[in-house]
């Protein structure tokens, strides 16, 4: 107990530890706290608005048909309607050009001509066509505003977003029936089938797993890369010293390089349990209230395949990291007993890291969806769950790998 202890002090560097401290920093305020900010507006100011926020805050965790019939789509479109057309009514720009109601503005808006004219610089003695400021005029009172939040509160906008809404609670078979016909994936097909059972009801945010899945991605990658530059120094030490030829000369000295792997693989599941913890935590704080939620549905950005909630979504994704960075723990520690110096272990590490992190963040985005690439790569999205099975074969193959080292070690003739 007295060497694995004096290893994990050897591993838990005060110098290493400052320099992963520093580049979680780096991570945080240069990718990770953005994807945070961008999930935080997009619930309000995705393509639904803030329409799917309202209807989770009324319904809980599914629409079922009473409850669609409750928010009363007719009504809303109808309110929306109302507002555009008291605008126009009180702007005299919009009689100028013939339009006395919102259905003759948006035939306008929509025909094509808008677009090319207001955008078009023609000078009339000189000066830009007066025309193409009352078309801009015109759009800014319907179709603008000075903030996001005016923006997204605009007619034109509420109206946009709610259709989609429409679109995706009151027309869900659009979204799967595409997918059942002609999808050629097993796994895609079957959860469409199960979303057409259930009416595509999950009231889950559309924005969160892309943007949790990215968060999450982030932050396996960069765990990865701090595990590696932890563990590499505990063996490097010795190697570069041959302590390790003096070790071989007792007893006690020949068990190191098993007590070393046993505090390389230890050290590894703490600290990246510890970062996971400290990085999602920011984000369910935001996210917490869809945590019993189903993720299984379909949408403007893709379909989420499998009947599981965002808790155990979450769960999922820091587990496969945590894997993932053991397995990593695994590769550095062989990398480090065949090397001579930390130049030399740098160079073979780098690679690696590389290799191992792009694997990781390709499995962990977009993970669980059709849209995974791992998945779609994989026997071409005819495997359930790859990205799963290739966070735990990393993390199998390193460990298993390193322990061979280990046991190996034991054969080897120290002259």
């Amino acid at each position: 107990m007295r060497l694995f202890l004096y290893e994990l002090k050897k591993i838990w560097n005060v110098k290493v530890l400052l320099i992963i401290a520093a580049f979680a920093a780096l991570t945080w305020f240069a990718l990770i706290a953005e994807g945070l900010r961008s999930y935080e507006s997009l619930k309000y100011h995705g393509a639904y608005g803030s329409f799917q926020t309202e209807m989770f805050t009324l319904y809980g965790v599914t629409l079922e048909p009473e409850e669609i019939a409750d928010f009363d789509f007719a009504r809303r479109f109808a309110e929306i309607n109302a507002e555009a057309e008291a605008i126009i009514a009180r702007e005299p720009v919009f009689a100028e050009y013939g339009i006395n109601n919102f259905e003759e503005f948006l035939e306008w808006y929509n025909s094509g001509s808008y677009w090319v004219r207001v955008n078009d610089s023609i000078l009339v003695n000189g000066e830009l066509n007066p025309e193409n400021y009352d078309r801009m005029d015109m759009q800014n009172l319907l179709n603008g505003g000075e903030t996001v939040e005016q923006w997204y509160a605009s007619p034109i906008n509420k109206l946009e977003c709610l259709q989609t809404l429409d679109w995706r609670y009151n027309d869900s078979y659009s979204f799967v029936d595409v997918y059942i016909e002609s999808d050629m994936r097993p796994p895609v097909v079957r959860a469409a089938e199960r979303l057409k059972q259930t009416n595509n009801n999950s009231l889950i945010n559309e924005y969160l797993l892309p943007y949790f899945s990215l968060y999450a991605a982030i932050t396996g990658v960069f765990a990865v890369a701090a595990v590696i530059i932890l563990i590499i120094p505990l063996l490097i030490a010795d190697r570069s010293r041959n302590v390790n030829l003096l070790q071989y000369s007792s007893k006690t000295g020949r068990k190191i390089l098993r007590i070393q792997f046993t505090a390389a693989i230890s050290s590894a599941f703490v600290l990246s349990a510890v970062l996971v913890t400290l990085v999602f935590t920011p984000f369910i704080k935001v996210a917490g209230e869809y945590w019993n939620v189903s993720i299984m549905s379909s949408g403007i950005r893709g379909m989420w395949l499998y009947n599981v909630t965002f808790g155990q979504y979450v769960l999922l994704l820091a587990g496969m990291i945590i894997a993932s960075c053991i397995g990593s723990a695994g590769f550095a520690f062989i990398l480090a007993r065949f090397s001579s110096n930390i130049v030399n272990v740098m160079i073979k590490a780098v690679p690696v890291c590389a290799a191992l992190a792009a694997l990781l963040g390709i499995s962990v985005f977009m993970a669980l969806s059709n849209n995974n690439s791992v998945f779609n790569q994989v026997l071409g999205g005819r495997v359930v769950l790859p990205e799963l099975i290739v966070c735990g074969v990393i993390g199998l193959v390193g460990v298993v790998a390193a322990a061979l080292v280990v046991k190996r070690e034991r054969r080897v003739d120290v002259v």
